[in-house]
């Protein structure tokens, strides 16, 4: 099946359906404005993909449709459908933020409002998807589900919502006729709790029996069994305690830009295409033949050796291609900012946070009261990947007397569906005497929109130029349920700065490029991972340590890898052989500015930290010399994920002094670390891609940032 060409084919498209079809709502009722079609995109035809169990497949479409696919050859992944095109069978479906099935027919469509909304497609011939949509399809059976980062499952009526701290929760619809009253819900809808903190996974999705399977930070994919299936969290609800047995790598977003199981075992994923220039389409087949019992067998075994078989062709997925949209990374006040958006829907309102902290705890102040605009889609154009989306201005925003600050606009669709476009607002003058610096560079080498980026598979012997101009698949603004250093995580460093009333100055990474203010500030503030550093960047820092400026240096990983910045809006990564283009390669160790560098040894341990020496920065903390600190955080222990020390680069700094470090392998964990400068300037780092992620949790980590930020500023 080749789902591209099937678009093209002049096959007319079933937008009435017959029968019992027309009487029960053969279209979604999607409400006023909502259920428009829009031209196909190639590059991005569709939401997501839903099994339906059996082959069935339901592939939601960017502009609403829905439709019937069948997989002949799920047992043994052989290159086989019922029909090559699949069935229409409803239009509107673009409202939704997640779809799921379970394998009687029922459809599960979920909102940003929290509302689930409830079909059923009753086939009457399973060859071909024939059918009619059953009574009571479109009911709204549920409301709860507004605050979970995620939800996956659906068979059985069964669903599993990850909250915002990494809890997960499940949930069972038992009516499974769009009814909601007494007895519709195990436990009265109300979501039981049976596991805590899994915020190391990014990814979940279900398989019957009870088998989760999620993908550990790093790529692993880890299979879990609910053996409980009621809610309950006693001695054995789960197989092997709740512990994730790995059984495969590879199945993150570098990868893949979609995944999920059909039932008993049968995995299908859409790969990123190893070449840059052609679209990630390819529809891959894998099967876990003892899914139900890989904790008794010792791992997993794969068919056909877990190599996989292509079986369709065609399915280009964004999930966002509903709603979406980018803008350029910083704006000063009193300038225009212009906005590109991209929807299916007939209308969209558009606002501006000022963003103090996440913005579910309420640390968001609206600048730009919302606006209602007329939806179009704006396809891709060819090279989007290097060159930019192309994309026309949609809304322009005038940026008032607004405080410096990071910054959101909030775009909104039908039921609660909302995005988040991200960028900074930076003084005319300096206001403060604190700068704090957002690492966008990083933000964009792991932005996995489009499919391809820093850290995808392709291997060319060539630098990889990655656009700045496309919209952020990684801006979790609000909280995502699992560890990030992304922009949720520099949020939790402005939340600390709020909570402590200190005020700063905004800037993203590429502002140093123009480094005239950055003389005028008493410290610069580095947020959690700015690992990607421009040489303009760079020596522009150096320049200001040089006479006497002060760093303060939050995070982990931080000035590791070169990169190039070109102001028509691309970044250029690695070295002319595909190669990663360190800094400690060319003779200029991050440690030689930082006092630390990256040592890869402790690679996703958590550890907290013990104090080492007295240290003025440890005022007023009760710490003393072998007291442990940090041992729970958003990113759970404060040392760690990713970690600097001073003799990661293989060199040590002679004049850097560490007085804390984590507890990991010794000579391994994060290290606290000070470094003199000239003219009284001066380095303080702290080693740790989890440090912000503790701040709220340990009123010790807290007490020696602000000890560091009041040192600094004096």
């Amino acid at each position: 099946m080749d789902l591209g060409d099937s678009e093209n084919s002049g096959v007319a498209r079933r937008t009435v359906l017959q029968g019992a079809a027309a009487l029960a709502g053969a279209a979604l009722v999607a409400g006023p404005g909502t259920a428009r079609a829009a031209d196909d995109d190639p590059e991005q035809r569709l939401l997501q993909i839903v099994p339906g169990g059996n082959g069935v497949l339901y592939a939601w479409y960017a502009d609403g449709r829905l439709k019937w696919f069948k997989h002949l050859g799920r047992t043994d992944g052989t290159y086989n459908w019922a029909d090559g095109n699949g069935r229409e069978i409803g239009l509107g479906w673009q409202i939704h933020t997640t779809v799921l099935a379970s394998q009687d027919g029922q459809v599960f469509g979920f909102c940003g409002d929290g509302t689930l909304w409830w079909h059923k497609w009753v086939l009457t011939n399973s060859a071909t998807g024939e059918g009619y949509w059953a009574p009571g399809t479109n009911n709204i059976i549920h409301r709860g589900f507004r605050d979970y980062a995620a939800v996956f499952g659906g068979w059985d009526g069964v669903f599993y919502a990850v909250d915002k701290q990494g809890d997960l929760y499940w949930f069972k619809y038992k009516a499974g006729d769009g009814s909601n009253g007494p007895g519709a819900w195990a436990h009265d809808g109300v979501g039981q709790k049976i596991a805590s903190g899994k915020r190391d996974y990014d990814l979940w999705w279900a398989d019957t029996d009870g088998v989760i399977y999620a993908v550990r930070h790093g790529a692993s994919l880890h299979w879990f069994r609910y053996l409980a299936g009621d809610g309950s969290t006693g001695p054995g609800a789960w197989a092997n305690d709740g512990e994730g047995i790995g059984i495969g790598s590879g199945w993150d977003w570098g990868s893949s830009v979609e995944r999920f199981a059909d039932a008993g075992g049968v995995f299908y994923c859409v790969f990123v295409n190893r070449d840059p220039d052609r679209p990630d389409h390819e529809l891959h087949w894998y099967r876990l033949t003892n899914h139900r019992t890989v904790d008794v067998d010792g791992g997993g075994t794969w068919a056909a050796g877990g190599t996989g078989k292509l079986v369709g062709t065609g399915f280009t997925v964004t999930r966002a291609a509903n709603l979406q949209g980018y803008t350029r990374w910083s704006a000063s006040q009193g300038e225009r900012l212009d906005v590109a958006v991209s929807t299916t829907l007939d209308e969209y309102r558009a606002s501006v946070l000022r963003l103090n902290g996440p913005v579910e705890q309420g640390y968001a102040a609206e600048v730009w009261a919302p606006r209602t605009f007329r939806g179009r889609r704006q396809l891709l154009r060819s090279g989007y990947r290097a060159n930019g989306c192309g994309w026309t201005t949609d809304l322009s925003v005038d940026i008032g007397d607004w405080p410096s600050g990071f910054h959101v606009v909030k775009l909104e669709g039908a039921y609660g569906m909302r995005q988040y476009i991200p960028f900074v607002v930076k003084p005319k003058q300096p206001e403060h005497d604190v700068a704090l610096l957002l690492p966008f560079l990083t933000h964009n080498a792991y932005n996995h929109w489009g499919g391809h980026f820093q850290y995808t598979w392709d291997e060319r012997p060539a630098r990889r130029k990655i656009t700045t101009n496309r919209p952020f698949g990684n801006a979790f603004i609000e909280g995502p349920g699992f560890i990030d250093v992304r922009f949720h995580g520099d949020l939790l460093l402005m939340k600390w700065f709020a909570d402590n009333s200190l005020g700063y100055d905004c800037y993203q990474d590429v502002d140093l490029h123009d480094p005239s203010w950055l003389a005028q500030y008493k410290v610069l503030v580095l947020a959690s991972h700015p690992e990607y550093w421009t040489p303009q960047m760079r020596d522009a820092v150096e320049t200001y340590l040089a006479n006497g400026g002060r760093v303060i240096y939050t995070g982990g990983n931080g000035m590791y890898e070169r990169v190039d910045h070109d102001p028509a809006g691309f970044v250029l990564h690695r070295n002319d052989s595909g190669h990663r283009w360190l800094w400690r390669d060319q003779g200029r160790p991050e440690s030689a500015v930082l006092g630390v560098a990256y040592d890869s040894w402790s690679y996703m341990e958590m550890k907290p930290y013990v104090v080492s020496a007295e240290h003025p920065f440890l005022e007023g903390t009760g710490l003393t010399v072998g007291s442990e600190f940090g041992h729970t955080g958003y990113n759970f222990a404060a040392s760690g994920w990713e970690v600097d020390n001073r003799a990661g680069a293989g060199r040590v700094e002679p004049d850097a002094v560490a007085f804390a470090h984590g507890l990991q392998d010794p000579g391994h964990g994060a290290e606290m670390v000070v470094l003199p400068k000239p003219n009284g300037g001066w380095v303080f780092s702290v080693g740790s891609l989890c440090f912000n992620g503790a701040l709220a949790d340990d009123p010790a980590m807290a007490r020696i940032l602000r000890n560091a930020v009041e040192a600094a500023v004096r």
